[in-house]
Parts: C-alpha cells; sequence; structure tokens
C-alpha cells in the first residue's frame, strides 16, 4: 500500500484531549500546558465534537483582545465550524483538506464520535518510516560500504533523527528500534 492510500486510521493519533464547550479559555491553557500539547478539540456534554482550539489561537485571541478573554466559555473563542475527516479517508485526503483549509490538525471523526486527531507531525512521522523503510530494504542487497553510504545520503537529506537527550546519533536503523552492531 502506498502512502497516499493509507488510511487515516493508521497514522493518527487516538489519544486526543478535549475540553467541553462550556469550560473556560484558562482552563484550556492549563489542560495544553499540563498535557504539553498545541491544541485541545471542544465537545459539546454528549462529547460530540464541535471546535477546536489552538496555541496559534491563542496568540491571536489575546493579541486582538487581552487578558480579559480568559474567562470566555470555549463556545465563543473555538474554532468552528470543525474540519473533521473520517478514519477510513486515506492520507492524501487528509494532506489535501489540510492544506485547502490551511490547517495544521485534523480531528478524525467516526459516525459522529471523535476517535482520533491527524496532525501534520503525524503525517511527517508516516512519510519518515516509509522512506526509511524503502531505504532499508533497499540497502540489504548492498555491501557494508554501500550501506554507509546511503545512511550518509539520508543524513544530507534531513532522514536521520538529530541526537538524542544523551547525545547519541541515531541512524537510519534506529528509527525501527534496532540497531547494526
Amino acid at each position: 500500500m502506498s502512502l497516499i492510500d493509507a488510511p487515516v486510521r493508521s497514522a493518527m493519533t487516538k489519544d486526543v484531549k478535549t475540553i467541553e464547550a462550556t469550560k473556560t479559555l484558562a482552563d484550556c491553557i492549563k489542560i495544553m500546558r499540563d498535557a504539553n500539547i498545541g491544541s485541545l478539540v471542544v465537545v459539546a456534554k454528549d462529547l460530540t465534537p464541535v471546535g477546536i482550539f489552538t496555541e496559534r489561537d491563542l496568540v491571536r485571541k489575546m493579541a486582538e483582545k487581552g487578558h480579559g478573554i480568559l474567562g470566555l466559555p470555549m463556545a465563543q473563542v473555538m474554532n468552528k465550524p470543525l474540519t473533521i475527516i473520517s478514519p477510513v479517508a486515506t492520507i492524501w485526503d487528509a494532506v489535501t483538506l489540510m492544506g485547502r483549509a490551511d490547517i495544521r490538525r485534523l480531528p478524525v471523526v467516526e459516525n459522529g464520535h471523535l476517535v482520533g486527531i491527524l496532525t501534520e507531525r503525524d503525517v511527517f512521522r508516516l512519510i519518515l518510516a516509509q522512506q526509511n523503510l524503502l531505504l532499508e530494504s533497499v540497502s540489504e542487497s548492498f555491501p557494508a560500504a554501500t550501506k554507509e553510504q546511503l545512511r550518509g545520503i539520508a543524513g544530507h537529506f534531513g532522514l536521520e533523527r538529530p541526537p538524542g537527550p544523551a547525545g547519541a546519533g541515531a541512524g537510519l536503523d534506529d528509527f525501527r528500534g534496532e540497531s547494526e552492531s
């Protein structure tokens, strides 16, 4: 299956943080900070998704209206109508929709229920994973010296992760949780 034909379900984040439309913007900011996330899907009392609020929205709203908006309910500050996608839609459909709507996050809804969210980061991870699998499968037929050359080429194009917290570099094999030794 090609990347463009992959279903949204295969790349989406399933643990979606939400906030009720009656909660305040201050509540929203606290949840986003505590969860270290950049957005919350706003839901009605029956948990139906009705809007979204992002860090970008916060900056814009605060610049326009100041701190006085912190007590407003999410229903008044959220982005609506909500642009959504089905979990069986393709990644291509999602990327196209995100581009046309100029958004970075797409709530994934099935039968009126929020089942996930697809972000630009999720799509980027999927692209990197597929490219690295292709490089690994192609490089298996080459001698070790050629594999190192391929790794160098991949690094040149940004397909290697930067050094991790411990300062160790990550090679192509590390994307699959393996390493050559």
